[in-house]
């Protein structure tokens, strides 16, 4: 009716009657003691009472059908494909756990993981290429949504057997002695550590770097097959720790070193309802699939 500003044109749009039409908008008008429109011959305009009731009137219809959406989600189930991208730490020894408990409770939805290292993880999310990330280190940018998740540590490793890892205390220029290997640039890994060491002065490329890997599996084998040393999360070293396979090396003079996992996301993308509810399950599941 505001729109087309006639009684009849605004019935015949809804395939009603002109007398339905003004018969509505008079109960209206008796019921807020107020006149909506002004009522000329050739056309109809809105009153200044009638522009602030459409404004509400148009917030409550949105309002609606958002809530019709939301609702749809409880009747109708979460189904579907929701891309996530990870970074490799996250991606093989967090997500798998959180994907299963979210699909125990959506069975109608499907996954689709991208592993890769933080700089593409993030341009993917930023590309659209997956809707949410999860990364061991945080690269800024305005367009990316962050949100804090879970702890990890890095830890040395060496072999099960190796000299160091019988001291209880290893210098770092002990450690500079020895060979390295290390993950590939772009790595969230290498970044959080090369960020540690850098406030202490040193740098990555003191080491005796012998060998860079591209994944955190590879460097493990590297390390068992006596390789050299590797700075590794502890998440990840875990099972070979307990299994007695690789050991751990305290670094003295070196704080334990402590990153993030960041949950990612595009500020200027509305997230499906897919996306909406698996975020709302890593808020709730924040540290229980340890």
């Amino acid at each position: 009716m505001a729109e087309v500003k006639s009684f009849s044109k605004a019935a015949n749009d809804l395939c009603i009657t002109q007398p339905t039409v003004s018969g509505h908008i008079l109960a209206l008008e008796q019921s807020l003691s107020l006149r909506l429109f002004d009522r000329k011959a050739k056309e109809t305009r809105l009153t200044k009472a009638g522009e602030v009731f459409l404004g509400y009137a148009t917030k409550i219809l949105t309002a609606r059908q958002d809530l019709v959406n939301a609702l749809s989600e409880f009747s109708q189930g979460i189904r579907g494909e929701l891309s996530l991208g990870a970074s490799t730490i996250p991606g093989e020894y967090l997500l798998p756990k959180l994907m299963s408990g979210f699909k125990s409770e959506h069975p109608n939805i499907t996954f689709s993981l991208k592993i890769a290292d933080t700089k593409e993880i993030v341009e993917c999310v930023l590309q659209g290429n997956v809707e949410i990330g999860m990364t061991g280190a945080k690269l800024n940018h305005h367009s990316l949504q962050y949100e804090r998740y879970e702890e990890d540590e890095i830890i040395v490793i060496g072999p099960s057997d190796h000299p160091l890892a019988k001291k209880r205390r290893v210098h770092f220029d002990d450690l500079s002695r020895e060979p390295w290997i290390i993950r590939e640039e772009g790595s969230g890994t290498q970044m959080v550590v090369e960020q540690a060491l850098r406030k202490k002065g040193r740098s990555l490329k003191q080491l005796n770097v012998v060998m860079e890997m591209g994944s955190t599996s590879s460097v493990k084998e590297g390390v068992k097959a006596r390789v050299g040393l590797a700075f590794i999360s502890k998440r990840a070293a875990e099972e070979e720790l307990n299994q007695g396979l690789l050991s751990r090396i305290d670094t003295d003079g070196v704080e334990p070193i402590l990153r993030q996992f960041y949950v990612l996301s595009h500020r200027g993308r509305t997230p499906s309802p897919m996306g909406k509810e698996f975020l709302r399950f890593l808020k709730r599941n924040r540290g229980e699939m340890n």
